[in-house]
């Protein structure tokens, strides 16, 4: 069978006593194993592009209110860091990435579509020598045991000898339009045609030596630092209002025509299993001063997401399983919601904002994580 054809294991760490630096983990620190200690080497003559990733979270000791703190898991392709584009949540009450046979309804969010020569649709992430992952533990003064059960990271893909790369993909053709029905508004982006080979593997989107313009895949979250205004407000995830902690949570967008993000998935979560989403209310998009969704009346506008009935909801939810003795339960996963009909946020200001019902949402580590999917478009040299 050809190799292309073949889903296989890209990289894998495990948190564990072999690689001394995660074990544990201390808090606010980064745990950064080799592309040879997860298996992540290349050929010469092979190329790779990592289409999911699968996170294990982690798990402390006892029963009941036990996740830790796995913050980030960032994918370092080739020696350079996603974070950019792709920065996951690895905590089990919002973990962005789930194990694939945990997913409920098989929801699997991707990074692209593997051999593909839709530039809007082979956003995966390209490689030529290696993969690995760097992992941050957050601030809970407890780290990142693994008591119960050690965190892992599995990046799964596929690997191509550099002879069959113009066959599997042929050329790449451009121009490609990013078209956001609801606001009638199209992005077309366009570059000359790239014939796909071995040399050209890390200009494809998804690339780290893209020439302008740029096609990325977008996976962020944020949580809110601060606490909401008790008066229903937005609240806004914008690093220069002291909305998130640092650049790679901010999901506040002030573009001009050289720079564009599709946004299809959108999700909220708590920030852990010690508090519920509480006094939470709505979330949604802004953009251009209009909000998505819309209601009859601004304040009814964004989608509810209470405790009751969250919509947007993802990560973790817990499934008893009757007929046992002990009625076990399982913790099965919900992915980030992907979004009825994509929004495109292009020259014009755009945000994800979250709302109270009246009553503060207290901010990290008692608050809530938000995150987005989409496509990443720029257009500056």
């Amino acid at each position: 069978m050809p190799e292309h054809y073949e889903l296989r294991l890209l990289a894998d760490f495990v948190q564990s006593a072999l690689f001394p630096a995660a074990w544990p983990q201390l808090p606010n620190t980064w745990a950064r194993p080799t592309p040879l200690f997860v298996g992540g080497e290349l050929e010469n003559d092979e190329r790779g592009e990592v289409v999911f990733a699968e996170i294990t979270p982690p798990v402390g000791p006892g029963l009941g209110f036990n996740d830790e703190d796995l913050r980030k898991v960032v994918i370092v392709l080739d020696g350079a860091e996603s974070d950019k584009y792709v920065s996951l949540s690895g905590v089990r009450t919002n973990v962005m990435a789930p194990p694939k046979d945990r997913i409920w309804g098989n929801r699997l969010y991707s990074f692209g579509t593997p051999h593909n020569s839709n530039p809007l649709l082979n956003t995966t992430l390209k490689y030529k020598q290696n993969v690995t992952v760097a992992t941050l533990a957050g601030p809970n003064p407890a780290g990142i045991t693994g008591n119960t059960v050690p965190y892992r990271v599995r990046l799964w893909g596929y690997v191509y000898k550099a002879a069959e790369l113009p066959s599997v993909f042929g050329t790449m053709q451009f121009p490609a339009q990013l078209i956001d029905t609801l606001r009638r508004r199209t992005v077309l982006v366009n570059k000359a045609p790239i014939p796909v080979n071995a040399e050209s593997w890390l200009t494809l989107p998804g690339g780290k030596d893209q020439a302008i313009p740029k096609i990325n895949p977008f996976a962020r979250y944020a949580y809110n630092a601060a606490v909401t205004d008790a008066l229903q407000g937005d609240y806004q995830f914008r690093l220069q209002t002291g909305g998130v902690i640092e650049e790679d949570e901010n999901l506040y967008f002030e573009f001009d025509d050289k720079d564009a993000l599709l946004i299809e998935g959108l999700g909220v979560a708590a920030a852990n299993d010690l508090v519920t989403l509480g006094n939470l209310a709505r979330t949604g998009l802004r953009i251009a001063g209009d909000y998505h969704p819309k209601g009859p009346t601004t304040r009814q506008s964004l989608t509810p997401t209470d405790v009751g009935i969250n919509q947007l909801n993802y990560g973790l939810f817990r499934v008893g399983v009757p007929g046992g003795p002990l009625n076990p339960i399982v913790d099965v996963y919900s992915a980030i919601p992907k979004l009825d009909r994509p929004y495109l946020i292009w020259n014009e200001i755009g945000m994800v904002v979250i709302r109270d019902n009246g009553v503060a949402v207290p901010p990290d580590p008692a608050g809530v994580v938000v995150a987005v999917t989409g496509i990443r478009i720029e257009m500056r040299s």
